[in-house]
């Protein structure tokens, strides 16, 4: 009897087995929603994090140790090339060139009378030479004596935006002391580090898109203008330095700048983010089969942006993947498909 009842019940047990079926779910069909594999154009991106520079940027400093006469501009204030910035007492200079000048004039004059002589060879060449020299030599002081008075005229080297003043009238200040710093404001760099990997995919040219934590939402258009000549061996990544147009203002010098490199668009096939599942080492989607059974597909993926993701492996055109719902699903398990939303 023991025997006869195990039989029945191994059996029962069997045939219940083949009632499922190999690899089926049992239960009422889980309702999904389901998107097309289709290829679309898709560009990859770079993202980065970059600081922006003022294309022209200089310290303004004294050149000589003197007493400053004037200040002849305020803080923040935009500037032309060559506009007075600062002027250092120069008195004592003044009076050397006056002096030289002076000296030069009366020179000048005995080489002309002295000429007219010699040309009619009533004085002797050799004394003419010597005043000549003579006169020459003058020149030259007062040329220098000029060089001191201009290096105490201190000019803006170029058209931008000065920062904060550090000096005031009548302040003391020694060779090399900071009075400003002037930013060429309209016309910035951006320099951002890529990894080495990606350096086959960077060109001179390329458009990216900039973003400014001070500026949330506001996007700015740049390109690149140049590539580093080596690889950091420290971070193995390479500095590329892109060009900004900053006439309005939005962007300073020193600021975080996020990097949006966008490469040539090409055909790829691209699914929702949210239908790719990672668990572990495996990354898998569920495909809807023509006979209404989910089954998972390894895929491997590329690039991701704005909740899309590019698959490289595989999928194929035509193909449905499940797009919710995905965390209840087993292999096998039948489904009621629901397009997805347009």
């Amino acid at each position: 009897m023991r025997v006869s009842l195990m039989a029945l019940v191994l059996l029962a047990t069997a045939c219940s087995s083949d009632e499922k079926g190999p690899g089926r779910e049992s239960g009422p069909p889980a309702t999904v929603t389901v998107v097309t594999v289709a290829p679309e154009s898709w560009s990859d991106r770079i993202q980065a994090i970059g600081t922006a520079k003022a294309r022209e940027s200089v310290v303004i400093a004294a050149k000589q140790s003197e007493r400053i006469a004037a200040v002849r501009f305020e803080s923040g204030q935009r500037v032309a090339k060559g506009q007075v910035l600062v002027e250092l007492d120069a008195g004592t200079v003044k009076a050397e060139l006056a002096e030289a000048q002076a000296n030069l004039n009366d020179l000048n004059a005995q080489v002309t009378r002295l000429q007219n002589l010699q040309s009619r060879q009533l004085v002797a060449k050799g004394q003419l030479d010597t005043v000549i020299a003579s006169r020459n030599a003058a020149r030259a002081r007062a040329q220098a004596a000029q060089e001191r008075l201009n290096d105490r005229i201190i000019r803006a080297p170029f058209a931008g935006v000065l920062g904060l003043r550090q000096v005031s009238q009548g302040q003391f200040v020694s060779a090399g002391a900071i009075m400003v710093n002037l930013d060429d404001l309209d016309h910035l760099w951006v320099d951002f580090p890529v990894p080495e990997g990606l350096l086959s995919q960077l060109k001179t040219g390329m458009a990216l898109e900039l973003q400014a934590d001070a500026a949330p939402g506001q996007a700015l258009s740049a390109q690149v203008v140049g590539i580093d000549s080596r690889v950091d061996i420290a971070t193995r990544a390479i500095m590329v330095r892109a060009a900004i147009d900053n006439a309005g203002g939005l962007v300073r010098p020193g600021m975080l700048m996020r990097v949006s490199l966008q490469q040539d668009a090409v055909q790829a096939l691209v699914i929702p983010e949210l239908a790719v599942q990672q668990v572990g080492n495996r990354t898998f989607v569920f495909v809807a089969g023509a006979d209404g059974v989910a089954t998972s597909r390894n895929v491997r993926v590329g690039s991701r942006h704005d909740g899309k993701v590019e698959v490289i492996e595989g999928l194929k055109t035509g193909e449905k993947v499940v797009l919710d719902g995905t965390s209840k699903l087993r292999d096998g398990q039948k489904l009621k498909v629901v397009p997805a939303a347009p």
